[in-house]
């Protein structure tokens, strides 16, 4: 499997090498022998075999701006640039981007069709198949898109919404709160799921849109032009943090590299971020 089979026979390898050095294979005596460093080649061919460092990282990625932009099946921003940056892998194992909808992401890391993802929020349910960086990548707080020439314009707090339906993103966190102000959700799932929910909102089929993550509300819109037409609604105590996930299996030499790696630079994304959006 991706990186497992890498640090693997890395160490294998070293065992070999280890062995080669204290005693002679075949005589027993000490090394130096040719026959040892021919055995310890075939050895070491056999169980490498044709490209085994061209093994990869598989990184789930879904189009969130203005963390990561997927165009034409090639992600970039400022979420690619800090991973490669500051998380990147050993030599020879290479990253593999893999571009999907936000909906397959959870279910490609659990069937072990990746081995990361990036901007993912901490739920116990998750986590059951999951596993978690334990510092978070970026925090932000949660959000409903609503038009301002709606009475919504003026809320104070998610009970105004009581009653009320949403639209959302399918697999996206849905806060138990939500739910316990009686508030209906629609999800829809594939591509430009917020751009789709705001012609939805336009035409009066919902009443607002729940967006996990602010900043990405805010750059639609700021995206569409349309910050006249529609208001963000931050939704008081919903600070939420989005980590890099990893499917449940990954090897703990990857696991620990790249945790070791985001606690070091955690700071720096957020300057990265900034650049992307101009401050």
């Amino acid at each position: 499997m991706p990186l497992d089979r890498y640090f693997y026979l890395k160490g294998v390898i070293e065992v070999l090498i280890y062995i080669c050095r204290g005693f002679d294979i075949v005589s027993g005596t000490r090394p130096g022998y040719t026959l040892n460093k021919v055995l310890l080649v075939f050895l070491t061919m056999a169980l490498i075999g044709p490209g085994a460092f061209a093994d990869t990282l598989r990184v789930n990625v879904y189009d969130f701006p203005p963390h990561i932009f997927v165009e034409k099946g090639t992600p970039r921003g400022p979420g690619i640039i800090f991973f490669q940056k500051y998380l990147n892998p050993p030599p020879g194992v290479t990253i593999q981007w893999i571009p999907t909808p936000f909906a397959r992401v959870l279910q490609d890391l659990q069937n072990n069709k990746t081995d990361a993802a990036l901007f993912l929020a901490r739920t116990p349910e998750r986590e059951k198949f999951l596993r978690f960086s334990s510092v978070a990548l970026f925090t932000t707080s949660s959000a409903i898109i609503v038009r301002r020439d709606s009475p919504l314009a003026r809320v104070r707090s998610l009970a105004d919404f009581q009653g009320l339906t949403l639209g959302h993103s399918k697999d996206s966190i849905t806060p138990h709160e939500l739910i316990e102000q009686g508030i209906k959700v629609e999800s829809l799932s594939g591509e430009d799921v917020i751009e789709r929910n705001i012609q939805k909102l336009r035409s009066h089929r919902l009443d607002g849109i729940f967006i996990p993550t602010a900043s990405n509300g805010e750059y639609i819109l700021h995206k569409l032009k349309a910050e006249k037409e529609f208001q963000i609604f931050v939704v008081p105590n919903s600070k939420l943090n989005l980590h890099i996930a990893f499917r449940k299996n990954i090897d703990e030499q990857t696991f620990q590299r790249i945790e070791k790696a985001l606690k070091k630079n955690q700071t720096a994304y957020p300057k990265i971020l900034d650049l992307q959006l101009g401050k």
